[in-house]
């Protein structure tokens, strides 16, 4: 990575953000003034940023904080950020407000007041109203050992699924594919999608899905697969292995159709991908790193200037997000060394820069 402000190469991030790149201490305070708006000291901030931009949390802290780990589904995390809107959004309340109720520990008791004393009601209210516990014993998030209960509690999910040897051994002595197996086992069967910045985002086949409601149509197939088919974690992480994760799911659940339609592709463990789909992470992620294959495939090489750059990344961001673009027309597009003339297509009034989206090494004969 490079540092954010002087760009001289650095691995030190910003520690509570973990986004934003320093060389050096002084390079981070003569950044702090535009690096403050963006990297909230307090996970309130943060949830209130999301509020407004109706995004649920990712921030680890915001979620260990605010109830959203205690929730066993994706569906209560929807419910209890719904509370959140109608309590700040259109309550009125303030990032202090909240942090100082759950400073005292007693966030659950003020939500409560504050929507009784208002007059206030909706079914995301009455909800919590049910599902109280959800908001109680919140603590501090404290890194590793927050951490680790976080995933204690995550992975009990998919013990039943792993073998009477695997669950005697801790999950860190599990080889690699399957502690990235367990991880989706625990995702789906709980009804969440992996988040874009996970590895298994893209290694089983959430990339290559076109729109969210396809992402969703997927995790309903492992869930079944899992689930209803009872596949247990050996079997699945042997066609990771191989490759074959897609022929398993066909075999059991009988669903070729709507996998080609939807032109599904789902990796092998530590196979190769292609490049597109690492740019689609980086892109709408905006927190995991630009690899040196998307930086040379797409044009960032070519950037002088972090302005250039930061064009690029929203150009990519308007093409990826309109209902024309395919993932496997870019991907043709960049092989052979047409980008320019396929964002063209899609965004014919966006405005381009042709020398910045040359691929150095296009397929000629593709």
């Amino acid at each position: 990575m490079e540092c954010s402000l002087c760009k001289k190469p650095t691995n030190k991030c910003c520690s509570r953000c973990k986004v934003k790149y320093y060389c050096s201490q002084s390079c981070q305070k003569k950044d702090y003034p535009n690096h403050v708006l963006d990297c909230p000291r307090r996970s309130a901030d943060i949830l209130v940023k999301n509020v407004f931009q109706s995004l649920m949390p990712t921030n680890i802290a915001v979620l260990y904080e605010y109830g959203f780990e205690n929730c066993n589904n994706a569906e209560d995390r929807t419910k209890l950020l719904g509370l959140y809107i109608g309590l700040i959004k259109i309550i009125g309340c303030s990032a202090s407000q909240v942090h100082s109720w759950w400073e005292s520990g007693e966030l659950s008791i003020n939500i409560k007041k504050t929507y009784d004393d208002g007059g206030y009601t909706s079914g995301y209210y009455d909800w919590v109203l049910r599902n109280e516990h959800l908001l109680q014993g919140l603590h501090k998030y404290e890194g590793e050992n927050s951490d680790k209960s976080i995933v204690d509690k995550f992975l009990s999910f998919a013990k039943p699924y792993l073998s009477k040897h695997d669950q005697t051994i801790s999950f860190k002595s599990l080889p690699e594919s399957k502690r990235n197996v367990s991880f989706l086992y625990t995702s789906v069967i709980q009804g969440f999608v992996p988040r874009i910045e996970e590895r298994n985002w893209i290694d089983f086949g959430f990339c290559t899905c076109e729109s969210i409601s396809k992402e969703y149509q997927l995790r309903d197939l492992y869930q079944e697969l899992i689930v209803q088919r009872g596949c247990k974690i050996d079997e699945f992480n042997d066609a990771y292995m191989s490759g074959t994760v897609l022929d398993l799911l066909k075999k059991k659940i009988n669903i070729c159709g709507w996998l080609s339609e939807s032109k599904i592709e789902i990796f092998g463990y530590e196979q190769p991908i292609k490049s597109v789909y690492h740019l689609k992470q980086y892109v709408l992620s905006k927190s995991v790193d630009l690899i040196p294959a998307v930086k040379v495939d797409y044009g960032f090489i070519n950037c002088r200037t972090e302005e250039e750059k930061k064009q690029l990344e929203h150009m990519y961001e308007n093409l990826i997000n309109n209902h024309k673009f395919d993932s496997l027309d870019l991907h043709k597009a960049c092989i052979t060394g047409k980008i320019f003339n396929y964002v063209r297509s899609i965004l014919p009034n966006e405005k381009l820069k042709a020398d910045l989206l040359k691929n150095p090494y296009p397929l000629k004969d593709f």
